[in-house]
């Protein structure tokens, strides 16, 4: 696979000059490489810059976090800790938008006088959830606004926007952040009524895990528009995220989560190794370019389908560093966010689990402000698709992008109803159920990929999908689909390794008697079996 991928992008091939104006000068084997995606161009080409401004932050609030130790600074709300934080926020945001700060922060002041105006009563989420949406679909009429629609005596202000002109883009992840300040804070009043402001204080003094820092309200009067802004700014995951909770943010602020340096530094070095990977790909792999000049004409249908295979790993290896970049300044500054990439995208067969690792903060904030909200599992055959309207939405206002988020809430129904029907217990007794769970994976993972390619491909994605599913690719096909079903074998016993370690790590004893036992005992397969008993449970309970 990897040797034909090489091959199709070849210098040598005569269709090669086509799309030769989208590459770059290259720095590998002599070849050029593959920089025709804007978000990665722009992100690699900001990389010192971005890496500059990090390092900078963090030693200078790390700093005045040592200042503030020897002081003793009592604040009535804000906390001391955010307050170079929200200062080091403002001069970024001016410094990548410019005059566009101005609109940055009518918007967000508007949000939080109306969270700080409505929050208890039964109608507000209605309004927040209004005032955003309104405000993503007006950012994109408009295209971020210019000062000459305002005043003809305002058009110089339009000239001074910043590094980023489209501030625009970048803020549908900030909008996430207003709603959660909007919902944690109007949940927060709410409980007020039925428990004592003092006693919901000293809960959120005693959080200490993570689920206990999201869930369990702030301080009353921590909801302050300094706490606000800087949360809403916060520079690390300010242009990419992960999503954090106003609440789990604060709760860290507060009383920052331990994470040891050598936790860190790893870290750094798998974002490192990630990145050498995606210059390996992009100067030997040309999916991207390929994909943008969509003349499949000249491509087998085998071919075709590793660009498409590759055009939607590239998407994936993209956003993983992007996101661990930011994640990765964000735990040297002492704050622990949610991974956003869990698995690799090639090890998922589950619609489920894939939006469960795809983007992980964003699918968790999915769930408590939205998800749960409009009832959870008791009104999921409708509510799946309220979601995944938003989710495109959001993404962006176009068609074909609500077209992807309905494809993958119809996918969501075929899986809801096999995951509910052969969770019975004699399925899972039957012999060649893995074999039945295959099959069904394999389905599942070309409609993902169909999926995925209609939402996030190129233009061309119509004619990709035309020549792979056009009679000459039934022998293809054919090949295929047991090929897959081969590789789903492989990423069951992954998972069986990982339900294992799990096991053990919650049952100590089970692993010190399987090492006390002979080597030839049958105590590894009583506990696989036990886990997968446990499993089949869970899943009864679930559906």
């Amino acid at each position: 696979m990897a040797y034909s991928m090489y091959q199709a992008s070849s210098p040598n091939r005569p269709e090669y000059v086509m799309y030769e104006y989208e590459l770059s000068p290259g720095w590998m084997f002599g070849r050029k490489i593959d920089l025709s995606d804007g978000q990665w161009n722009m992100f690699r080409s900001h990389l010192p810059t971005f890496t500059l401004a990090m390092v900078t932050f963090v030693i200078l609030n790390r700093w005045w976090r040592i200042w503030l130790r020897r002081q003793n600074i009592i604040s009535k709300g804000s906390l001391p800790t955010l307050w170079f934080a929200g200062i080091f926020a403002t001069a970024f945001v001016v410094v990548l938008s410019g005059t566009s700060v101005l609109f940055i922060g009518a918007l967000t002041g508007g949000n939080y006088l109306l969270a700080k105006r409505l929050a208890g009563r039964r109608w507000a989420p209605l309004v927040f959830w209004a005032y955003n949406i309104a405000m993503l679909f007006s950012n994109e009429r408009y295209r971020g606004y210019s000062f000459q629609s305002i005043a003809t005596s305002l058009a110089w202000m339009d000239d001074w926007r910043g590094i980023m002109r489209r501030w625009d883009v970048t803020f549908n992840l900030t909008m996430l952040r207003m709603v959660s300040f909007d919902m944690d804070y109007h949940w927060r009043v709410c409980r007020e009524r039925d428990m004592a402001s003092q006693q919901l204080d000293n809960l959120a003094l005693s959080v200490s895990t993570d689920k206990e820092r999201i869930e369990q309200s702030c301080i009353g009067r921590e909801y302050c528009f300094t706490n606000y802004w800087t949360y809403l700014m916060y520079p690390p995951l300010y242009m990419t995220g992960p999503i954090i909770t106003f609440n789990d943010f604060v709760a860290q602020m507060r009383k920052p989560s331990v994470e040891s340096w050598r936790t860190t530094i790893l870290y750094g070095v798998r974002l490192v190794m990630a990145g050498l990977l995606m210059e390996l790909i992009l100067h030997t792999v040309y999916c991207v370019a390929i994909s943008k000049w969509a003349q499949w004409k000249y491509y087998s249908v085998f071919e075709i389908s590793l660009m498409a295979y590759m055009r939607l790993t590239f998407i994936w290896l993209k956003l993983l560093i992007i996101w661990r970049f930011a994640r990765f300044w964000a735990m040297v500054d002492g704050l622990d966010t949610v991974e956003n990439m869990r698995r690799c995208m090639s090890t998922n067969y589950s619609l489920q689990q894939f939006w469960r690792d795809w983007h992980c903060s964003y699918n968790r904030w999915l769930v408590r402000y939205l998800y749960i909200p409009l009832g959870g599992r008791n009104t999921s055959p409708w509510n799946i698709f309220v979601v995944f309207t938003f989710v495109a939405l959001w993404h962006d206002l176009s068609m074909r992008l609500l077209q992807w988020g309905w494809i993958i809430a119809l996918l969501f129904l075929p899986e809801g109803l096999a995951t509910w029907y052969f969770a019975r217990p004699r399925w899972s007794e039957w012999p060649h159920f893995r074999y039945l769970c295959a099959a069904g994976g394999a389905l599942n993972i070309i409609g993902m990929m169909i999926g995925n390619l209609v939402g996030f491909g190129d233009a061309g994605v119509d004619k990709m999908l035309t020549k792979i599913f056009s009679r000459e690719s039934t022998v293809f096909f054919a090949v295929t689909y047991p090929i897959l079903i081969c590789h789903l074998q492989m990423v069951f016993e992954l998972r069986e390794h990982e339900y294992r370690k799990q096991y053990y790590a919650t049952h100590p004893q089970k692993l010190d008697n399987n090492i006390e036992k002979s080597p030839m005992s049958n105590n590894t397969s009583d506990v696989a079996s036990e886990v997968r008993s446990s499993r089949v449970k869970d899943a009864s309970k679930r559906a």
